[in-house]
């Protein structure tokens, strides 16, 4: 009797198997990008999906890829139309990064954005950036690249968030933009002669993107956004007329609530000093002098961003989130009327990790 049950569940078993839908590689269609942008003209949205080609042909390698476009008002009619492009089934399960055009991002995204989040084939740890200019340009170039096009943006987002800026998936962002007390931001792409930067980051306000933060200050707000590890800064002390390169940089930061209208945001930073243009730090005083010299001038940049954040009614720190754990009588209507008149200090401390120190 035990016998036959186990025959009758390995039966079944293959039975299932059977069901199971099976795809052949070379007969689909892998999109692994997707790029949109807005056209003014027609007042819908250009998708650009990009796939992969896996050596469909002897002279093919793997850097090459296979590029789609369509026009239509919703995502779904955009895979529509690129399907009638594609001589395979288009899979867009494998998506890994969605980049958005520098106009569609000034117009806003939450449409299109909604109908992304709808597919449940996507996965939530997609890479998510802006492009400067159109997305198309940048997806149709022709790059002189090992990777196809798809992985080189996936690891040059994934590895500059590991240094440069703060990691911000689909999930995340979509956390971040309907999130109380929080503003997301995006890396911005830039297609340059022959590859593609990250140029600057996004900041946006709703949907919207309203301001772009420089490759030179990045360090900055990271700094007055996460703790760091492993990062360096290029310290330009003018006093002294020197450039001077930090390395191995740590860094904790906290928030510190002296009242509901003010708070500190604390960066206690340490790094090795590796280059400088104009001789080293040789005593105990130069090391003093430096320190406050860095400290100073992180300071100062790190205010300058805060007051630019409230000008703009933008908050990409999380002040606001920050304030709600700790106020039990938080409101978000209240809150956003209060938020550019608050007083947030940022307290950045510099220590030199120094072992050459004689004197």
């Amino acid at each position: 009797m035990q016998t036959n049950r186990i025959w009758l569940i390995l039966i079944c078993c293959l039975l299932l198997t059977g069901c199971i839908k099976t795809k052949i590689l070379d007969d689909v269609e892998l999109i692994m990008t997707f790029g949109y942008d807005w056209d003014p003209a027609t007042e819908t949205y250009k998708g650009s999906a990009v796939a992969p080609v896996y050596g469909r042909s002897e002279q093919t390698e793997m850097g090459d890829n296979i590029s789609y476009t369509g026009n239509a008002k919703t995502f779904q009619d955009i895979n529509a139309f690129i399907q009638t492009e594609a001589p395979f089934q288009v899979e867009i399960g494998n998506i890994i990064a969605i980049l958005f055009g520098e106009e569609l991002m000034n117009k806003g995204i939450e449409d299109i954005l909604y109908g992304i989040n709808e597919v449940p084939d996507l996965g939530r740890d997609i890479s998510v950036a802006i492009v400067q200019g159109d997305a198309e340009t940048l997806l149709k170039a022709d790059y002189n690249m090992e990777l196809t096009l798809s992985r080189f943006i996936e690891k040059l987002i994934e590895n500059n968030s590991k240094s440069n800026i703060p990691k911000m998936n689909l999930h995340q962002f979509n956390y971040r933009l309907v999130g109380e007390g929080m503003d997301p931001f995006l890396p911005i792409l830039k297609q340059s002669e022959t590859s593609i930067d990250i140029a600057a980051l996004g900041m946006m306000k709703d949907d919207k993107l309203v301001h772009q933060i420089p490759y030179e200050r990045f360090f900055v707000f990271k700094l007055l956004y996460e703790d760091c590890e492993d990062h360096t800064y290029e310290f330009e002390w003018e006093e002294k007329k020197k450039t001077i390169a930090i390395s191995s940089i740590r860094s904790t930061r906290s928030l510190h609530w002296k009242s509901k209208g003010e708070v500190v945001i604390k960066a206690d930073i340490s790094g090795t000093l590796t280059e400088s243009k104009k001789g080293t730090i040789k005593t105990f005083a130069e090391k003093k002098e430096l320190e406050q010299a860095v400290s100073k001038t992180l300071q100062e940049e790190g205010h300058k961003l805060i007051q630019k954040f409230q000008e703009l009614e933008i908050d990409p720190l999380m002040i606001g989130a920050s304030a709600k754990s700790k106020f039990r009588d938080w409101k978000p209507k209240e809150w956003e009327s209060q938020y550019p008149e608050i007083t947030i200090t940022p307290d950045v401390s510099f220590e030199l990790d120094l072992s050459n120190i004689v004197q």
